[in-house]
């Protein structure tokens, strides 16, 4: 979720990676052989295990070292873009994303959050560049 808001604010990358393919890992430095999604996800994992998470956040970590090594777009699950969709009419046309408190899920309320911290982590990068 984190990764798709970062993507989905900034653009995605035009690159395209088909398996089998070699790819640069942004962890090793080194040239990997990809033949599977398994083997993608992986090297995800060791990009989240890194040190640079704690200082810069899941959302931009993935943002910038993923377009190294995989679309980045094959890897954003439907609901999260049910999610992205839901914030955005709820905020560009303030429709209630529920009847009242009570009626929404706790997991959308989290997804919700997570969005909105995403976006005001975005907006001080931004600021921070320039």
């Amino acid at each position: 979720m984190r990764c798709a808001v970062w993507f989905t604010q900034l653009g995605f990358p035009g690159s395209e990676f088909a398996f089998p393919y070699t790819a640069q890992s942004p962890v090793t430095g080194k040239k990997i052989s990809f033949n599977n999604l398994r083997e993608v996800e992986s090297e995800i994992e060791k990009v989240l295990e890194q040190d640079s998470v704690k200082k810069f956040g899941i959302g931009q970590t993935l943002y910038y070292e993923m377009p190294f090594f995989t679309n980045p777009i094959h890897h954003i699950k439907q609901w999260c873009w049910d999610m992205l969709e839901d914030y955005k009419i709820a905020t560009t046309f303030n429709v209630p994303i529920g009847s009242d408190l009570d009626s929404i899920s706790a997991f959308k309320i989290d997804c919700l959050t997570v969005i909105d911290e995403e976006i005001n982590k975005i907006n001080n990068h931004r600021t921070q560049d320039g």
